[in-house]
């Protein structure tokens, strides 16, 4: 019984997937929305596989065909008016945040220059129990004769501000909590306005070790078969590395993502997960755009993307720590979300690149 029905909701379902996918790839729909599509087309193909369904007329299977194409139509068309919209207010905040620095430039020399070339981004969200710590040991590790250091407070409700500048440290603040992805990208488009070479960017809560910072500053300025890389991978995999005991669903992950890297890019990236990063000009141009990173998750399809663009990346040892105190941002149900936002931007980036050769 209600087969008809069964098979019109299992080919919505999918049918849902892949504009979903698509959109995405065409930077048409963003990818929290994409998310939310995703839940559910798996809840319609899950409703046509498993639940008891009545059995339809020939008219009235014909309705529930039309009905469903129409409100898929409206769904789309409203999701991709909301995407814009999104997109049009991070913007609008990222530059809001931006004109908020205009008077605190840190750098300049006798005649204006400026006296560093590299700069190091700390995005933080609720770290006040970190963050003093981090700039110390920055400040100790002697990081200042070679970086800037800046802290992207991206709305803490806490004294994340106060803590960096008690410290003495640069720190951009946004309106509100954007998250990781969009606080980077402030940081990248501050750099960029400043006139940096080098950006080195790590995490507010004390698991990227500061000796990390100077390694990734030296690599790339290092040639590696005759060229600098544009991106450095900070590694806990590699030898010399040095990891905290990791979550079994965080493992599993790493490994599969892997494996989705090796197989769409024949590159072997052993840490393809890691948030400590430095890049050189060229690659930070591309990741100031709007359109070409990821406001949220930025991981590894950022890294495919960047690998398919031939952009040149390298991975060297790096040292990592647990977090001691405040709250990892993959707690709950984030997890879930992020497998399935991976899911979804893998699969986007693969169809632009691949299928719809776009840069």
């Amino acid at each position: 019984m209600g087969e008809p029905l069964r098979l019109l909701l299992i080919l919505l379902g999918a049918g849902s997937l892949f504009l979903a996918a698509l959109s995405l790839a065409r930077r048409k729909m963003g990818g929290t929305l994409c998310v939310v599509w995703g839940l559910c087309a798996f809840l319609l193909i899950l409703a046509g596989c498993a639940l008891p369904l009545p059995l339809l007329s020939g008219h009235e299977l014909a309705q529930a065909v039309w009905g469903s194409l129409i409100l898929l139509a409206a769904a789309y068309y409203a999701s991709v008016g909301l995407s814009e919209q999104l997109r049009r207010t991070r913007e609008m905040a990222m530059q809001v945040a931006l004109l908020r620095m205009e008077n605190q430039r840190p750098r300049s020399g006798p005649e204006g220059e400026p006296q560093r070339d590299a700069l190091v981004i700390i995005p933080a969200y609720n770290e006040e129990g970190n963050i003093g710590r981090l700039l110390a040991g920055l400040r100790q590790s002697g990081t200042e004769t070679f970086a800037d250091i800046l802290v992207i407070d991206d709305g803490s409700q806490d004294r994340t501000r106060q803590e960096a500048e008690a410290e003495g440290c640069l720190c951009l603040s946004g309106i509100y909590n954007q998250g990781y992805g969009a606080a980077l990208q402030t940081g990248y488009k501050y750099a960029l306005r400043e006139g940096y070479s080098y950006v080195i960017q790590l995490d507010a809560d004390g698991q990227h070790d500061v000796c990390n910072v100077a390694k990734l500053y030296q690599a790339l300025r290092e040639p590696d078969g005759g060229q600098t890389p544009d991106i450095v991978l900070g590694s806990r995999f590699l030898p010399g590395g040095q990891s905290f005991r990791l979550p079994i669903l965080r493992v599993i992950g790493i490994r599969l993502f892997r494996v989705v890297i090796r197989g769409t890019t024949k590159r072997q990236i052993t840490d393809p997960t890691t948030g400590l990063q430095g890049l050189n000009e060229r690659a930070l141009r591309a990741y100031a755009q709007y359109d070409f990173f990821d406001g949220a998750c930025p991981d590894s399809n950022i890294i495919v993307q960047m690998l398919l663009a031939g952009y040149r990346i390298r991975e060297i040892p790096a040292v990592m720590h647990a977090r001691e105190s405040g709250k990892s941002m993959h707690r709950g149900l984030e997890p879930a979300a992020y497998v399935l936002r991976m899911a979804f931007s893998l699969s986007a980036v693969f169809i632009r690149r691949k299928l719809l050769r776009r840069e």
